[in-house]
């Protein structure tokens, strides 16, 4: 705007003072005023339809690293600002309370086998022993009938009998309580899941979930990336869930631009855009608009059991853009929160892109100022 501005003052001065082509009066002034401002308010509105510009920065996606379980620090091998690769441990927690438990668990764990080997021993020695009374009560069965026989012929006395009628029912009782032995040995035996004997398999569960939380004593970087700032020490105690580090994710590094709604004719996927950063004064660099989100947070309406109120959809007067990281521009440098300015150019924007180009590469240099 200023650059036409001076062409403006220039054009009138040549026409008033140096070719005198007309003569400066309160109504030549006005007119030249509302001309002025005529073609001042014109290429404006070229400007932001055909050129947009707004402002840009580096934004991206953190992490809180929050470790699996609680323990002591005992080492941390990443660095600030080092690049690191998915994988590579970012902090170690003391394992040998996880190990102890480990240990322990596998000594339960072939304590509860030896066990199932001892209940299928016990069934076996319960089915012998049902085996074992059940002949024995045949027999008296078959004993007692026959002394009643006798008994009723006379051949036998009464006290036989009773005798083997205690006999007997003391053989019968204990079958019953036999059969009972062997159907507690049967239920404990068949105590399955899945095949596997009940207190075996509540064993391995805790022994797979204790393996699992020793392996979280190692807390490893979720993907490429790097830790801006480590506050941890050795000695330092984490706490399960609790934030211990961010780490950033370089892959999720983009930069955002913000632009009036009236240029959104201009600003599409794939339009050309110029990036001046403030910390790099002097440079312009190219890219392109990759993505245009589908809404901002002044648009949403909170799931409620009323109506929504007018003034709760505020609106907004700028919308972001996603915009490619210039080829020549290296990820390393990017920093997050990193500002500047960016011009995006309409296919067809003819002499205002040819402006808008000259802004751009004024701005690039009076950014060091």
């Amino acid at each position: 705007m200023v650059i036409i501005l001076c062409l403006y003052v220039v054009a009138l001065w040549a026409v008033f003072s140096k070719f005198k082509l007309a003569r400066w009066s309160w109504a030549s002034g006005t007119v030249a005023i509302f001309v002025g401002v005529f073609i001042l308010a014109t290429f404006l509105a070229l400007f932001n339809y055909l050129t947009p510009a707004g402002k840009v920065t580096v934004a991206g996606k953190v992490v809180e690293v929050t470790p699996n379980v609680t323990g002591q620090i005992i080492a941390i091998p990443v660095r600030p600002n080092v690049p690191v690769k998915a994988g590579d441990v970012l902090f170690q927690i003391d394992p040998a309370p996880f190990q102890y438990t480990v240990k322990q668990l596998q000594a339960s764990l072939a304590a509860a086998r030896q066990q199932v080997q001892i209940l299928k021993s016990n069934y076996e020695q319960a089915t012998a022993n049902v085996a074992g009374l059940t002949a024995q009560l045949k027999y008296n069965t078959k004993r007692l009938a026959d002394i009643q026989t006798l008994s009723t012929e006379g051949a036998n006395t009464e006290f036989k009998e009773q005798d083997t009628q205690v006999q007997f029912e003391t053989v019968t009782a204990q079958v019953n309580a036999a059969k009972a032995t062997q159907q507690s040995a049967k239920l404990a035996m068949d105590s399955e899941i899945g095949g596997v004997n009940t207190s075996v398999a509540q064993i391995e569960t805790q022994l797979e979930n204790a393996n699992w939380e020793l392996s979280q004593t190692i807390v490893r970087a979720p993907a490429d990336g790097y830790v801006t700032a480590v506050a941890l020490t050795v000695g330092d105690r984490a706490k399960q869930l609790q934030s211990a580090m961010s780490f950033i994710v370089e892959s999720e590094i983009t930069i955002v631009g913000m632009f009036s709604q009236n240029g959104f004719q201009t600003i599409k996927p794939g339009a050309h855009v110029d990036i001046v950063f403030d910390n790099d004064p002097g440079r312009i660099y190219r890219a392109k608009i990759i993505a245009i989100p589908k809404g901002v947070g002044q648009g949403q309406i909170a799931a409620s059991g009323t109506l929504a109120r007018t003034n709760a959809l505020g609106g907004t007067s700028a919308f972001p853009a996603v915009i490619s990281i210039p080829d020549e521009l290296s990820p390393d440098s990017l920093r997050l929160g990193m500002s500047g300015t960016a011009t995006v150019f309409a296919e067809k924007a003819g002499v205002i892109g040819l402006l808008a180009s000259i802004l751009v590469w004024v701005s690039a240099y009076t950014a060091y100022l």
